[in-house]
């Protein structure tokens, strides 16, 4: 009740607005570089959040365009910068419409296609509504007993405006597909699909299910922002965040951006699945157990090529209902939690990104889950309360002056125990999935990324990953599972990244896209891993997919 009386508030003064950019979008890339290029632009510097707010970055992007035709632009795009600019604008066209008739198309039957990327579009003066069709075929094999792979998803996106003040949207989709046996243990282990959640098993070895996401956005008054929705957030700039990824499902959740001077200030409360044990076979179902989460992340611009933020977060256990001291805006979470008596666990941290050279991106952060002043000043001691995580990245775009061939150089540390509670109910999880880094916590991993597009069709992408971390061994938990207690633990001090059974983890993977019409892509993905648990037999695994998408994101199980 309290959230929607905020939503209808709010509503009641709202002004042009637009949904937003779907997460892993291949616009990301671009906005990327776009960033780093300008390297102090008050907009693209405020990325740290997403997904991106679709009409903003789209009149960005168009300004940018009409000061490089005018030839005033403050620094270098390349070709394929040009070309992918003018593909951003055609697909984010009714923001853009200036390049609307620069298209030069021919409709379908005068009624679909009347701009490349939208199958069916309308635009009017107080609705403007767009229609697309979801599409990912692929088909592959693997080596690991799985023999044949595939996924088969089909679906819908409708996305729009009314009147110009209220933006919405809705993506569903029906998915089935049989996965690596890497993923298919993760599905038995948790029951659930990674990023998906709820199942049916489809031909024995497979999975059957629907995702459905959508929400609505406004703007109130001048600097301030609300989205509703049900969907997924990401908040960092690599491609891990140790604060909150988009590896989960989806859950509902009310986002309030404000934007002033050189401050993005974001409020976030959310409603997540907590931990629940599998439904019986051909039993009763119930309502699954919730819980309530809610994050503040404050931005700073402090210099032109620096950007820092502060972030907080608290779980709480959802069988008391929502408490109502949570919905302050500027609060200090830990403070409340205290008061009321509340079991919830709270997190802060810290991150930054610097953009030097207009050709390189410095990103990190820092969470701390828990902070005891006397272990930290004696680390050595491998205290349990010493539950931090460490991310420090790179990002080298146009590198070696290769153009549009992009790096990226990423490592995470976290230690045992990390995002757990005393109360396992109260982890950083949603819909028995980790909501942080895929493969919980007690590892350290390293990440190289290549992107390079030396055609304006053509995308590929390497990746290469390995990670060491410490599993329960002979029934401990030595704090890489983020779903027990830390109450569980077998003594208080000895507890280092990599403590427990070791096992190291290697990934080599390559992809190659190639757009043969707007959004519409042939795709061929390999994939080598290794999973290597101290004294058991090595295991690796390779696989491939040939494949046609059509506005969708590649389905990828990169953990």
């Amino acid at each position: 009740m309290v959230t929607l009386t905020m939503v209808i508030l709010a509503a009641a003064r709202v002004s042009g607005q637009s949904d937003y950019i779907s997460l892993g979008n291949k616009q990301y890339q671009l906005l990327d570089r776009l960033d780093i290029r300008s390297q102090h632009d008050t907009l693209l510097g405020f990325t740290t959040v997403k997904p991106y707010d679709r009409r903003k970055m789209t009149e960005r992007v168009a300004w940018i365009d009409s000061m490089d035709r005018a030839g005033s632009l403050p620094f270098v795009i390349t070709p394929t910068d040009r070309y992918n600019i003018r593909h951003l604008l055609m697909d984010n066209w009714e923001w853009a419409p200036q390049y609307t008739d620069s298209f030069n198309v021919k409709p379908i039957f005068n009624t679909f296609y009347k701009t490349p990327a939208n199958l069916y579009a309308v635009n009017t003066r107080d609705f403007k509504l767009v229609i697309n069709p979801l599409l990912n075929l692929q088909y592959g094999h693997t080596n690991d007993g799985t023999g044949s792979i595939f996924v088969n998803t089909r679906g819908v996106i409708l996305r729009g405006n009314i009147a110009n003040k209220l933006g919405f949207y809705t993506i569903l989709t029906d998915n089935q597909e049989r996965d690596p046996a890497y993923v298919r243990y993760f599905v038995t282990k948790y029951d659930a699909v990674p990023g998906a959640g709820f199942y049916k098993h489809y031909q024995k070895t497979g999975y059957d299910y629907f995702d459905a996401r959508g929400g609505i956005s406004f703007n109130a008054a001048k600097y301030f922002d609300f989205q509703f929705a049900y969907d997924k957030l990401f908040i960092g700039n690599g491609f891990r965040s140790l604060f909150l990824s988009d590896f989960s499902s989806n859950y509902l959740y009310l986002r309030m951006t404000t934007r002033i001077w050189k401050f993005d200030y974001e409020n976030i409360f959310a409603q997540t699945i907590a931990p629940f044990v599998p439904y019986d076979v051909g039993g009763p179902r119930t309502i699954r157990p919730q819980n309530y989460m809610m994050i503040h992340h404050l931005s700073l611009q402090v210099a032109h090529w620096l950007n820092l933020g502060f972030y907080e977060n608290i779980m709480e256990d959802g069988k008391h209902g929502l408490q109502l001291s949570y919905l302050n805006p500027v609060i200090f979470y830990r403070s409340v939690e205290q008061q009321l008596g509340a079991a919830g666990k709270a997190n802060v941290g810290f991150d930054f990104k610097a953009n030097v050279a207009k050709q390189l991106q410095f990103y990190g952060q820092l969470l701390i889950n828990e902070f005891v002043t006397k272990e930290v000043f004696h680390y050595s001691r491998g205290n349990f309360a010493n539950k931090q995580g460490l991310q420090l990245g790179i990002k080298y775009i146009d590198a070696f002056t290769i153009k549009n061939l992009d790096l990226q150089l990423e490592t995470n540390l976290i230690r045992p125990y990390t995002y757990t509670n005393y109360d396992s109910t109260t982890n950083l999880t949603n819909y028995n999935q980790p909501l942080a880094h895929p493969l919980g916590a007690n590892l350290k991993e390293f990440i190289g990324i290549a992107r390079y597009q030396p055609l304006h069709k053509l995308y590929l992408t390497g990746k290469l990953m390995y990670s060491k971390q410490g599993l329960d061994s002979a029934g401990l938990n030595f704090g890489s599972d983020v779903f027990k207690s830390y109450n569980t633990r077998p003594r208080d001090y000895g507890f280092f990244i990599g403590t427990g059974t070791p096992v190291t983890s290697a990934t080599a993977a390559l992809s190659a896209s190639y757009e043969i019409f707007e959004n519409m892509f042939i795709d061929l993905n390999t994939t080598y891993r290794t999973y290597n648990v101290q004294n058991q037999p090595k295991s690796n695994t390779f696989f491939y997919t040939i494949g046609f998408r059509l506005n969708l994101q590649p389905r990828e199980f990169n953990f």
